[in-house]
């Protein structure tokens, strides 16, 4: 029978890549009418960097495990019947393989390269999204201080004032574009009494939303703490990767935003959720 995928995606990376450098080994192997078929432990020109990042005793001794593991792994998916040491030192040793099942074998290696290519696209995008979660944090912590700097403007241009939600909107969502190619406006109607018309911006690649608040009258921790929470809850039925709230308070109404960001600030079903109130008192 073939080896389940689900199996495959529960090995560990190293155990992984031996699996595919042991199979590649045994199929060179397999032409022959020899049975048992002999692999080394240590190959003199090395597949795999990540098998063998360096030329030190303890690295070699990993090496050759790892490729002993992994005929372990061959022999209970039954891809061999078995598989034996001869007895010498692992570096200058040999894997006998006993019953290689040629069908079998031929059917796990190019799954075994799926998985791996699969690993590497995910792993590619999860370093994306770390990188955008931190663009999204630079900009919520330089915010303010770009809001001041268009106060006192060149040639005695008039002012950019930033006086409501809205002006907020605006400035925050054109700096997530000198950052992000693709940042979607989304606007929605109020989810909670008194609210105004809620923007978010969607950073489709990442599938991050960003919403955006100001503090106003009326405004006091508690009913910012209820808003978020309703808000939050929208964003994980959207099926958002990360929510980023940023509320921008720069008279300081609010009298413990701190806990605030540390209360709401977590992973909640799977979307991660940060708050960042600035400027900071």
């Amino acid at each position: 029978m073939p080896v389940e995928i689900a199996v495959l995606q529960r090995l560990d990376e190293e155990l992984l890549y031996a699996v595919l450098d042991v199979a590649l080994d045994i199929q060179n192997c397999i032409d022959s009418d020899s049975d048992p078929v002999y692999i080394p432990f240590r190959r003199m020109v090395v597949r795999y960097e990540i098998l063998f990042p360096g030329n030190t005793p303890g690295i070699l001794d990993r090496y050759c495990e790892l490729r002993w593991k992994a005929s372990g792994f061959l022999k209970k998916q039954g891809v061999i019947l078995d598989c034996s040491s001869n007895g010498n030192d692992h570096w200058d040793g040999v894997i006998r393989i006993f019953s290689p099942k040629e069908r079998e074998l031929h059917a796990l290696i190019p799954e075994v390269e799926a998985e791996i290519k699969r690993r590497r696209v995910n792993d590619a995008f999860n370093a994306s999204y770390v990188g955008a979660l931190q663009q999204v944090a630079q900009l919520a912590e330089t915010f303010h201080r770009a809001v001041l700097s268009l106060r006192n403007r060149q040639h005695n241009r008039p002012d950019f004032e930033v006086v409501n939600e809205y002006d907020v909107q605006d400035l925050f969502g054109a700096m997530l574009l000198t950052r992000f190619k693709d940042v979607r406006r989304e606007e929605h109607g109020p989810s909670h009494a008194g609210g105004s018309t809620r923007v978010d911006f969607y950073i489709k690649d990442d599938a991050i939303v960003v919403e955006i608040k100001m503090t106003r009258d009326g405004l006091n921790d508690r009913k910012l703490g209820e808003e978020l929470i309703i808000d939050i809850a929208h964003y994980k039925q959207r099926g958002c990767k990360a929510a980023i709230c940023f509320v921008y308070d720069p008279e300081h109404r609010l009298k413990n935003p701190n806990a605030i960001e540390i209360d709401l600030s977590k992973p909640t079903d799977g979307t991660e959720v940060r708050v960042f109130i600035r400027p900071k008192g």
